[in-house]
């Protein structure tokens, strides 16, 4: 398949979702919101294909890092996995991947920092993705594939199934501010104990102050990149609406470098028409 002919895959399939990709917060400015949050237009725009970085690709998008992959599965292929995720074994992938994020808004963030310094506050940031109440859907934020605000032995840790490590005490949960339509979701500090006392600061929370494995998240800006990790990669690759799949690659990538777009797969129905399988196929570029 051509440049021409995912272009119009992409107009087909990613129209159903664009009330998720084109509602920013209000909070934003018009500068940040026009460079940013056009993603839904880009993707139309600059057709996204192989050979493209991380970087390039719109977000909220669905990634799976290939050398991850590839070391998991055993006689299968990748093709023949993700074919059909309701019927073969998925959760192999798990920790291969990941949901590419944009952070959208630090404003509840930087009051508190404004107030009373760096780490008090509870909530971290907003980011362009919300999974719904539905049940599985969970996911957490890992040390990530491109993660540019860590230190260099935290970098290095960050290779191979290091990407998926979790910043400790950092959680994800639905968008807390009540503001209609906005399918964001939020990053957060978990608290130690029951309970959330806007009193609390961080000294109270899961924050570990283990320097960049977390307190990295505490200095994310609007526009910076993070990737979450789901908990169960067969949910994801089963029951969500992600219309198309990048696999992405680190290993023989220059160190520091974003991994860049191997392989595009597109959600399809199974050829049997009366269960309505969705599994995933390659398009040929």
């Amino acid at each position: 398949m051509g440049r021409w002919r995912l272009y119009l895959y992409s107009m087909l399939t990613i129209l159903p979702y664009s009330n998720a990709f084109l509602t920013p917060h209000q909070q934003q400015p018009p500068q940040t919101i026009s460079k940013s949050h056009s993603r839904f237009a880009r993707a139309f725009a600059d057709e996204v294909c192989v050979g493209d970085l991380l970087r390039d690709l719109p977000t909220p998008c669905l990634l799976l890092e290939l050398s991850l992959a590839e070391g998991f599965i055993q006689s299968q292929t990748l093709d023949i996995i993700l074919k059909d995720p309701y019927h073969v074994d998925t959760s192999i992938l798990n920790g291969s991947l990941f949901v590419h994020t944009t952070v959208v808004d630090t404003s509840a963030r930087d009051i508190i920092a404004s107030e009373q310094g760096s780490g008090k506050s509870e909530v971290i940031c907003k980011v362009d993705f919300s999974s719904g109440q539905n049940s599985g859907f969970d996911s957490y934020l890992g040390i990530g594939l491109a993660n540019h605000h860590v230190g260099g032995y935290y970098w290095a840790r960050g290779m191979g199934i290091g990407a998926s490590l979790p910043a400790h005490g950092v959680h994800f949960r639905e968008s807390t501010d009540g503001v209609d339509g906005d399918a964001t979701g939020e990053l957060y500090w978990k608290k130690r104990y029951s309970g959330l006392n806007a009193f609390e600061t961080t000294e109270e929370s899961s924050n570990s102050n283990d320097g960049k494995r977390s307190e990295w998240a505490d200095f994310l800006m609007v526009n910076d990149t993070v990737q979450l990790v789901p908990e169960s990669a067969t949910k994801y690759l089963a029951d969500s609406s992600f219309p198309l799949l990048f696999g992405v690659r680190r290993i023989g990538r220059p160190l520091g470098s974003d991994p860049v777009v191997e392989k595009i797969w597109a959600r399809c129905d199974s050829s049997d028409e009366s269960k309505s399988i969705p599994g995933w196929i390659p398009l040929e570029l």
